[in-house]
Parts: C-alpha cells; structure tokens; sequence
C-alpha cells in the first residue's frame, strides 16, 4: 500500500537521501552510451526475483548392505570431485535414516554431484540433475563402462549399388544384385539371391531364403530399419553396421542364419538364433533369448541388454556388458565371461561349464551351481556379487586372489567345495548350510568386515573388492572419525560451506545509480551440522569489498524461520556501543524472528587508505577490510530445511537509522523496518502481495551473487560492466544465468573495478 510522507522528519528524511547519500555530489555528466542503455530502463519480466541462486530441497537414502556404522557421509559437489569440484554440502544417511536437507545452489547449475563414503571405505560417485527437489537412492551399482567393440569399414551406398529403391510397394530380389535403399522405402522384400543395402529408412516387412552365402541384408551409412516381421532362412546374413538403427518387431532365425550388430539394434519380441550371433554395438531384446540347438552361440563385446529370461545352451563368450532383467538359466553350455555380467533375477548353471576370467558377476537374487556337470571357474581376479549362493557343484579359483560376496544366504546341499585361490565373503561371515570343511586349497571365508582381498574398479568391473580399513568412531555419534569433519565432538559431523557476494544501492526508496557497489560484501558461511543432519552452528565470515557511498551503513541476516529463543549465543560482531540493542544471547532486541547484526557502521570493519570512497575509484588508494565472525550457536537443533540456506536473509541499515533496512528483493524485512516507508518514492513494497523491496517496473536494491564477484567502478551502471546482466534481467533469468563470471564476452573490464 502506497503511503504519503508528511511529517516534516520523514520529509527532511527524503531530502537527505536524495541530496547527501550514495547519490555523490560530483557525479560526472553520463555519457551517450550510459544514458541510452541504463539499468532504470531494462524491460524486466513481472515478478522476477532477480536469484541468481536456488534452493534445492534433497532427499538421499541408501538401499545397500550395512557397512558397520549407523551412518554414512553424503558429500554434494558443485562438479566431478575427481576434476576440481568443490564441497558444497555434507551429511549423514543410513539404512533407514535418510538425508533430507536444503541447499542454495547457483541458478546456471544443471547437475550436482554426489558422493557417498561408507564407514567400509566403500564409495560411489553420482550425478543428478538440478531441481527443486532432487531425490536419489543409492544402490549397489549394477552399471559399469561399456567395453567397446573394435572398429569396424561400413560399405556406403555411394558405390556398389546395382539398383536403387524409394517410395513404397514388393520387392523380389533374386538376381545376385545389390539393391540399395538410400531415401525411404515402404512395402515387403523378399530377398532369395542377393543383397539388400538399407542406407535410408525402411518400413516394412523382410523375408529372405534358403540360398547358400547369398541372401544379404545390411543397414549401413546412418541407414533405419523398421521392420514389423524378420524371416531369415538358412545361411540367411544381416548385418547392422556402427552408424545405423534397427528395430524387429518379430524375428525367426532359422539353422545357419547369423546376425551381427555393431550399430543399434531393438528386437521387441522374443528372440530364438539358431546360429552365431555377434554383438559389437547396442543390443537390446524385450522379450526372452533363447538360444536354441546345438550350433548356438553368442560373441558379445558390446551391451547387450535381455529385457526377460535369457536361456543359454552352447556356447557364449562375453567381452562385454550384457544385462538380464529376468532369469538367466545356462543349460548344456561353455560360457565365457571375461568382462561383466548382471543378471536382475536368478541365475542357474545346469551342467554348465563356467568360466570367469577377469571378470564380474551381479545377480540380485540367488546364484544356483546346479549339479551334473556344472562348474563354476574363477581366475585371475574374478568376482561375484550376489544375494544368495547355493552350491550344488564345486566352484574353483585359479590365479590372483578372486572373490565370491554373499550379502545373504550361503547354502552347501552336500560336500561340494569352494577350492583354491578364492575369498568368499558374506555380511555377517555366516552360513545357513555348511561349514569350513567346503573351503579347501586355500579358499577361505569371512565377513564383510573381514575382506582382505583387493580387486581394483575397472571398465568391467565397477565395484571392486576394498579391505575395511577399521576407523574408529571416537566421539561415538555414529560417523566415523573417517567421515566425522569433528571426530572428538558428539555435537558436531558435517562442515558446509557457501560463498558469494551481497552487493547494495542504499538510495531506497529512492532510484540508484545502478553501480551495485555502495556495499559490496563478501560472505562465506558454514553451516555446522550434526550426525542428524541438525543446524548446531552458523559460522559467517564477512570482508567488506567496497563502499562506494557516503552513507554509514549497518549490515545483518536474519533466520526467517528461526525465534531469537532457539539461539543459545551470537559472538564475534562489531557493534558500537548504545547503537543497537542485543539480548543476553547476541540476537537483536524486538525482534519476531532471529536478526543477527554483523556490523552496525562499515566504518568499523574497513581500514581507508584515502579518497572519498572505498575501493571503487579506479587509481584511489586500497583500502583493505577487517574479516567479521560471526557464530551463531543454536540451543535447539532444527534442520537445514528450517533454518534455511545461506545467504539467509542479509540486509543493511542505512545510515545508522535502524528504521530504513534494504533487503534482497522479495525477502521480508525484520520485524524493526518501518513499513510507512514501504510505497513511497522508488518503492513499490506490497506487503499482502508478499512484494518487497522493488520499483513498479521490478528493479531491486540488492542482489546475491554465488561468487567473488567483481563489481563495477564508481558511477558506472552494471549492465555497461557485464554484457549479459541485461539479456539475463530482460529474460526472467533464463538467458545467461551465469552473467557475472569472467567468461569470453561477459565483461567489459574497464568498467570493473
């Protein structure tokens, strides 16, 4: 609501503004450029909120094995910690303890990345997309590095085509001729001698014959293939080359038939090969692999993803990745694994002779080494994880040390025996069936916590196998001193830090200059937490930048959703006697809501070296500021989603009258600010509409800027500084979010300080 001022104090109040404050009574003509292009005249979206952060509310939970602790350390990374990203966020999670916690991240962030170390030394690394809410569950990682296939010569349909086809309708080829498809083609081919090349888009249906070495399908040179029925008859060939896509609704593959994939293929039915098929690229059958007769076989060095059961019977060997989501069931068959193998259901070997060689093994549900002549080999550091194991055949390892991890159930129907050079670990070293007489030859058996054994991570196996290094947990909290920012400290587990720059026009009510520099404040927080995830301790570090501004301005935050009761103390600040009055536990007098006062004169905390203003002059002197610390210590825990993220609410006295605060635009002034002068000149705050601290044409007083920000020199305006502030507050916020970092073409850096 619009209000007139009418006393005479509130008028000469105005008055004083207008002519002595950041106004500076030698500001210099602006020049033709200033005058044309000015912060005042931006077009700027209604309701934009001027952030160039947001607040992003986590929820992280685990669903792994228990790794000896209550809880694990969640670290969140504003990029790959492996390459420069930095700590932005710490926490516990647990088995039934989740993380929920909010931060303030960067509006120009896409991802986070997040990294959970186990009390075992166990680790994952994560990425997840940026939103307001992010949830992610970290489970047992069942995906690895595909293990690449090698190169491979496609043929082109630029040479060697006998004849070619577009458009739609039957085509016979039965000439020994190459028939190529380089546009579209819609209809049915029927291939019984020669070749068909697809290098465009087919859509239809494909049967080819009986011929010997001489009915050729080929998807080649970015070609698609979308065919509804797939009939291959003896001796039939098809191949999908590196740049082409296929996908077979329903395929037969008759006795000699053979397939091989380097590009992207989908079968969507059930798929049963009667002869050798290849994969190098993408594979992916939705319905079940059956591999069928006695000429079977399977090379895979790509992914092959099996949507269903896979029912294997002669003869595979995986250099690979293959993936499948039912049960796998290895029947009368030599199988090679020599890079990784997941299987989401049951695995079963029936008289199946098993080779792991180098290789990892994921089955989520139970391993069966049937009887027969089933054999389970493990050589050179090979590795099985999986839920249940029941052994009713002998498993044996060769070479380096291998490992077999159970986190469930181990069951021995009989004498068989876990022989050789093979470590066999369940979570807690006990075994349903059986005992030490089924470990021979060196084999052994423990728990989790016990595991000697190394394996290092590798594009095929991406768990590995770590020894438990045993860390205590000094201060008994529940985090290990491993994990524990303050291992002797019950209170406290977690440092998380945040930094930027708060930069202010202190005219308000009245229009600026658009500098941005009348205080420019440096901030880094640390928010303390503790084991639960509860706020102990804020931890703010202040450095003044720059005053440019004759004004004597205060500077402080307030917890919007925090009582000045629920603070056990506040210490550090820098605050003149009788200028401002503090309760015995540091929080301001009369206040709703916790406010806590930095500094009440920035004169106080900044060492001048001369000149008029304060390191916003381009060849004044330096001046250099005193850091404030400011502690604020909490007597009743609340989480982070209560107590909010850092910069809080920060805002500035101005000129010593405690009466006139500026805030960040939207944010609510402390319960001290009088709202009478809310409406007038510049303003247009309307507090029922939850507006505050803007002009009617949306311009702010201040903004938050996640960074050392390096702000303009004196008079000039901040879009003549940084040569995307405008296309970012013209957008809403959606063009250029990261407007204020010194990227090529961001900044005009003679006008910044």
């Amino acid at each position: 609501m619009k209000t007139t001022l009418t006393t005479l104090g509130v008028t000469l109040a105005v008055i004083l503004i207008t002519f002595t404050g950041c106004k500076k009574n030698f500001d210099p003509l602006p020049s033709p450029a200033q005058a044309a292009l000015t912060t005042s005249n931006l077009n700027v979206p209604a309701g934009f909120d001027w952030k160039t952060t947001r607040t992003v509310t986590l929820n992280i939970s685990l669903d792994l094995p228990a790794y000896y602790n209550e809880y694990s350390r969640v670290t969140v990374f504003s990029a790959d910690p492996f390459n420069g990203g930095n700590a932005i966020f710490s926490g516990s999670v647990g088995q039934s303890f989740p993380m929920v916690a909010k931060l303030s991240v960067p509006t120009a962030y896409s991802q986070l990345w997040l990294q959970l170390s186990a009390a075992s030394g166990y680790s994952q690394v994560v990425t997840v997309n940026v939103s307001d809410y992010v949830s992610y569950v970290f489970t047992d990682p069942g995906d690895g590095l595909l293990k690449a296939g090698d190169a491979v010569t496609e043929p082109d349909c630029g040479t060697g085509c006998d004849e070619e086809h577009s458009g739609s309708g039957s085509l016979n080829i039965n000439d020994g001729l190459t028939h190529c498809i380089t546009s579209s083609y819609t209809g049915s081919v029927n291939i019984s001698h020669g070749t068909l090349q697809i290098c465009g888009t087919f859509t239809g249906t494909i049967a080819m014959g009986d011929n010997q070495d001489d009915c050729i399908l080929i998807v080649t040179d970015g070609g698609t293939a979308n065919i509804s029925s797939m009939n291959m008859g003896k001796n039939a060939t098809m191949t999908v080359y590196q740049t082409a896509t296929a996908a077979i609704s329903s395929m037969t593959m008759n006795q000699n038939a053979q397939l091989t994939n380097w590009g992207i293929l989908t079968i969507q039915g059930n798929f049963t090969p009667n002869d050798l098929v290849q994969n190098f690229g993408t594979m992916t059958v939705n319905g079940q692999y059956n591999m069928n007769g006695n000429t079977g076989e399977l090379i895979n060095t790509g992914l092959l993803t099996i949507n269903s059961h896979w029912n294997v019977i002669e003869e595979v060997t995986n250099n690979g990745t293959i993936e499948v989501f039912g049960d796998m069931n290895c029947n009368n068959s030599v199988f090679l694994n020599a890079c990784k193998l997941i299987v989401h259901g049951v695995f079963h070997l029936n008289n199946c002779e098993f080779t792991n060689e180098t290789g990892y093994i994921k089955v989520y549900e139970e391993t069966k080494i049937q009887g027969g002549q089933s054999f389970m080999l493990l050589k050179n550091q090979s590795m099985i994880y999986t839920k249940d194991l029941t052994m009713n055949a002998d498993m044996e390892g060769q070479g380096t040390m291998n490992e077999v991890m159970v986190t469930d159930d181990i069951r021995f129907n009989g004498p068989n025996v876990i022989a050789g050079s093979i470590e066999t670990a369940q979570t807690n070293g006990v075994m349903v069936m059986g005992d030490a007489s089924n470990f021979t030859n060196g084999a052994t058996f423990v728990s989790f916590a016990n595991i000697a054994n190394t394996i290092p991570t590798s594009a095929c196996n991406p768990q590995g196998v770590t020894p438990p290094t045993p860390c205590p947990d000094s201060d008994s909290d529940g985090v290990t001193d491993c994990d524990d920012d303050y291992p002797n400290d019950p209170d406290r587990a977690y440092n998380s830090y945040t930094s930027g720059t708060a930069v202010y026009e202190d005219l308000w009510p009245a229009m600026g200059d658009y500098d941005m520099n009348d205080l420019v404040n440096y901030y880094k927080y640390n928010v303390v937490t503790n084991a639960q995830n509860k706020v102990v301790d804020i931890i703010a570090k202040f450095y003044v930048r720059a005053v440019g501004a004759s004004f004597q301005n205060g500077f402080g935050f307030q917890l919007d959703n925090v009582t000045p009761s629920q603070i056990a103390t506040v210490t550090g600040y820098e605050i003149t006697p009788g200028t401002i009055s503090l309760a015995t536990n540091g929080t301001e007098n009369n206040q709703a809501k916790a406010v806590i006062i930095a500094w009440n004169n920035a004169e106080n905390v900044i060492n001048r070296a001369g000149g008029a203003f304060y390191n916003t002059l381009i060849g004044s002197p330096v001046g250099s500021s005193d850091t404030v610390t400011v502690t604020v210590h909490l007597n009743t825990l609340l989480s982070t989603t209560v107590v909010g993220t850092p910069p809080f609410n920060p805002f500035i006295i101005r000129d010593g009258d405690r009466s006139a605060e500026i805030h960040l635009p939207d944010y609510i002034p402390t319960s001290l600010a009088d709202p009478n002068l809310f409406g007038t000149l510049n303003d247009d705050t309307n507090p029922s509409a939850n507006r505050y601290y803007k002009t009617a044409t949306d311009l702010p007083w201040a903004i938050n800027i996640p960074a050392d920000f390096d702000y303009p020199v004196e008079y000039v305006d901040i879009l003549l500084a940084y040569n995307h502030f405008a296309e970012w507050a013209q957008s809403g916020g959606s063009s250029y979010p990261d407007w204020y970092k010194d990227l090529p073409g961001y900044r005009n850096n003679s006008n910044i300080y």
